[in-house]
């Protein structure tokens, strides 16, 4: 049953009647004292004359209300008027009917800027001083209580149980995943709210306190997987130099435990210590598809420039081995995706060694140097060959003979100065579009075609998105 509540610009609203309340003796003040007459003149004077005394530093605000008074006094006399409205009618200044109004709050103004200034500076400031140290020295104990107003602010729902949640992420604040999507502090959080806005649209009709708090628990286990470590390098030493080059720093890693056990029991374990309410399945299938989504998203933001070591990752290449990396057929080269992406891991990570990158992705997952390939416009990929499409990660899958690889590169040869021997012939190579099975045929894909010869068999990031679905 639903109850009728009242607009808050209504008429009758409580709110409304008092403001226009209040705007009425305002506005009655306004037109009782905004033209003064000569014996409230001569007051103002002698009180400007008692504030000097007591709190001389208000005298500027004291000037300006005996000013402002003696002005609308010599115009009202000049006009013949003594009422503000018939002030107006005969052309006279609004500006100095305001302010001759408001001279008796610039006295009281002066008068308390006068006694601050000299008895009670250092009443005001001290205590101010005091709560600013007591502050820095227990920032410690107010961290909780920042972290629940964070908590509040950023709750998908502003229910209890989903602030208790974003209250445990923030306290607890890992990477969404180490090499794979969002590695960095805190990232599990803007993971779980970018999945808690996807379910929000995926899952209209639902409950979305229930989508809210699954956002937020689909991976809560990697609180307990992941911890931070120092980590140093040093680099081998210059031939002419003699200091060696040290870099230094922390990285996260993860506890060498089954994900997903540990993903289900801690989850389990927080909804019964927060007394949480069970959740659908149908929520939860709502939020997998969410979490695909988001991390898609967030794979195609965490990208980077690739385009300088393309040719020696080709160069690096098998191409005369039976088990081959890739095969150049005229002026194209056709690479196993995966042996390809792991090799530029390998080239960014001799140029960073603190980059959130892995060597070996799950064979379930999408790289994030996939979507560096594409987003660096600079890499000579081919798109379309013999009028069949890439998919939008820029992969074919390849018919060499009697054998079917999926997720393959195209490299334009005419772009990249470099001699690839061909060991195929022309007729002997057949390009096919993501997603067309050649029926009949052997199919190599994944770690059968070359040590993990494919990214994926799909072309977007598995349920879970990253180390764990």
């Amino acid at each position: 049953m639903s109850i009728d509540k009242k607009l808050w610009y209504g008429k009758d609203h409580p709110v409304v009647a008092f403001i226009a309340l209040l705007m009425f003796f305002v506005f009655l003040d306004f037109y009782m004292s905004a033209i003064p007459n000569a014996q409230k003149v001569e007051q103002y004077v002698s009180v400007v004359k008692v504030l000097d005394k007591l709190f001389p530093e208000g005298r500027k605000y004291y000037l300006i209300a005996v000013d402002s008074v003696s002005n609308a006094l010599a115009q009202a006399r000049s006009y013949g008027v003594k009422e503000p409205i018939a002030f107006l009618v005969k052309g006279g200044s609004g500006k100095v009917l305001l302010m001759s109004w408001a001279s008796k709050y610039l006295l009281a103004f002066g008068a308390l800027y006068g006694f601050l200034y000299k008895v009670g500076f250092l009443l005001v400031v001290f205590p101010v001083l005091l709560l600013v140290v007591l502050v820095y020295r227990n920032l410690s104990l107010l961290a909780p209580l920042w972290d629940w107003l964070r908590a509040f602010y950023y709750a998908p729902v502003k229910s209890w149980d989903v602030i208790k949640l974003t209250a445990l992420h923030l306290a607890n604040p890992v990477p969404a995943s180490i090499s794979h999507h969002n590695p960095k502090e805190g990232d599990l959080l803007d993971h779980s709210l970018r999945v808690a806005r996807h379910a929000f649209r995926k899952g209209e009709g639902l409950d979305k306190r229930l989508l809210a708090l699954a956002s937020l628990l689909h991976d809560i286990g990697k609180i307990r997987l992941y911890r931070k470590e120092k980590f140093q390098s040093v680099s081998a030493p210059s031939p002419v130099a003699v200091d060696r080059q040290r870099r230094s720093g922390e990285r996260w890693v993860s506890l060498e435990v089954n994900q997903k056990v540990v993903n289900f029991i801690t989850q389990k374990e927080i909804q019964k210590r927060f007394n949480l309410p069970n959740i659908p399945q149908e929520v939860w299938k709502v939020v997998a598809e969410a979490d695909r989504k988001a991390t898609e998203e967030e794979l195609r933001k965490g990208v980077y420039k690739v385009h300088h070591l393309i040719k020696d990752v080709l160069a690096e290449l098998e191409y005369l081995k039976p088990k081959k990396d890739g095969w150049r057929v005229k002026d194209k080269v056709f690479v196993l995706a995966h042996a390809f992406n792991r090799k530029l891991t390998a080239k960014l990570l001799m140029e960073d060694p603190l980059l959130p990158l892995d060597l070996e992705p799950s064979s379930r997952d999408v790289h994030v140097v996939t979507y560096s390939l594409v987003a660096d416009k600079k890499v000579p990929l081919l798109w379309e060959v013999d009028g069949k499409r890439a998919d939008e990660l820029g992969l074919f899958d390849l018919k060499v003979r009697d054998t079917v690889f999926h997720a393959v590169y195209c490299f334009d040869l005419t772009k990249i100065n470099l001699d690839i021997p061909q060991q195929v012939k022309e007729g002997e190579v057949e390009v096919i579009e993501r997603g067309d099975k050649a029926k009949g045929e052997k199919a190599v894909g994944g770690e059968k075609a070359r040590r993990g010869g494919g990214v994926s068999d799909t072309a977007l990031p598995s349920e879970g998105g990253g180390e764990q679905g």
